[in-house]
């Protein structure tokens, strides 16, 4: 079994199995909290860390060698013991981030069941839908940039299920932005929740497509606006606004939307919210037939396509995300990449990123977390990452899937 000793950081040496700070993992310079310590710069960074205490693994690496002999003769050290896990101090955005997985994979199921039902023609059960709102919305409430985080890594098979998940959840993030009362806010995440029940009649081959659908296809893949509208109102539980929603989210501001070719004022705020939320989901998750798309640049796109979106409503959402939203990849002018962990409070433009650099190996170093809100933060954004976000595509996850197993 592991013994693990908690030792000075300046104690360290090459040869260790390095086993965490005794400090959040947020403030440490590393990706991996376990790793054998074999780098001369992953020791230079940990004594210029400023942590004073770490933990080492002395059955996986060396053990510090004690050099004051005569203190140690006249009081022996008591016997090695094996050591409790590290006390990680908790930080209540990774503490919601936990609740929220565990949240994502409940939503999970209610999602598939949902839809399962709808495909046999059965009534969708709304108490579990009506649970499944108030819980993520009690997490948008606690912490709003958590479940958002989470519900962003989605796998190509899971989109039409999580993608109803995710949508729910920015619903609930955005009317919080708007200022909407938490029986609102509710509301706005139950019609998310439900908008795309209609796919549920739609043929699995034209739906999971690994390539452009043909204008046929796509004529088929619109009609679940009006075939989920057409089984909601048979349920006399699901209220009006959702069933609005169902059948008018790809409406469009300048009436080229479908299927009615609304436009405006004609289009309801709650179907004009789900336009955008529906919209920045999909662009942003991988699909079959392709990579999603940088979350900063997704928002830019969005906003150059005249006549599609409210305005307004895309400026609160954007306020609700922050210019630079949680998984973006960013230029800096230190020459490292940045990814975006978590917004700064109150400043759109300077968020929390965690700084890095790849060697000729492909390993990561030279990493940090720098809030660019900070005046005397070290490093500044010099643009989007670009073309950058498709080669590594897919870090984020890798950072969340590391936070949850340091934890």
């Amino acid at each position: 079994m592991s013994r693990l000793k908690k030792i000075k950081v300046e104690d360290l040496e090459l040869g260790m199995y390095f086993c965490g700070f005794e400090a959040s993992w947020i403030d440490h310079p590393f990706w991996k909290n376990r790793f054998l310590l074999k780098d001369a710069a992953h020791l230079r960074q940990a004594r210029a860390s400023g942590i004073a205490y770490c933990w080492i693994d002395i059955d996986e690496g060396k053990d510090l060698v004690e050099e004051l002999e005569e203190v140690e003769e006249e009081a022996p050290p008591a016997p090695l013991v094996e050591a409790a896990p590290p006390p990680v101090a908790v930080d209540p955005f990774f503490a919601e981030i936990e609740q929220a997985r565990l949240l994502c994979e409940n939503a999970k199921g209610t999602t598939m069941a949902m839809f399962s039902d709808v495909r046999m023609g059965k009534v969708i059960d709304m108490d579990r839908c009506l649970h499944l709102v108030d819980e993520v919305t009690a997490s948008i409430l606690r912490n709003s940039s958590a479940l958002t985080s989470i519900v962003r890594l989605k796998i190509a098979d899971d989109y039409t299920y999580m993608h109803s998940v995710a949508v729910c959840t920015l619903m609930v993030a955005l009317g919080r932005t708007l200022g909407m009362d938490e029986i609102a806010c509710k509301e706005a995440g139950l019609a998310g929740l439900l908008h795309d029940i209609g796919k549920a009649f739609i043929p699995i081959g034209i739906l999971h497509k690994p390539g452009r659908l043909t204008p046929a296809e796509f004529d088929v893949v619109k009609r679940h606006t009006v075939l989920g509208h057409d089984h909601l109102i048979k349920n006399s539980n699901v209220p009006d606004f959702a069933t609005d929603v169902c059948i008018h989210h790809h409406e469009k501001i300048d009436g080229s939307g479908y299927p009615h070719n609304l436009s405006g004022a004609g289009i309801s705020t709650l179907a004009r919210m789900t336009s955008i939320c529906d919209v920045y989901d999909a662009v942003t998750s991988d699909r079959p037939y392709k990579k999603g798309w940088d979350p900063a640049e997704s928002l830019t796109t969005m906003a150059s396509w005249s006549g599609h979106f409210d305005k307004a409503l895309l400026s609160a959402f954007v306020k609700t995300l922050g210019i630079y939203p949680i998984g973006s990849l960013l230029k800096m002018e230190s020459g490292r990449l940045g990814l975006v962990i978590r917004q700064s409070s109150g400043i759109l433009t300077k968020p929390v990123v965690k700084a890095f650099r790849y060697n000729s190996e492909g390993e990561i170093i030279d990493s940090e977390v720098i809030d660019l809100s900070d005046p005397d933060a070290k490093d500044r954004i010099r643009q989007r990452g670009g073309e950058e976000w498709l080669k590594f595509n897919g870090l984020d996850k890798w950072w969340m899937e590391s936070v949850s197993r340091s934890r």
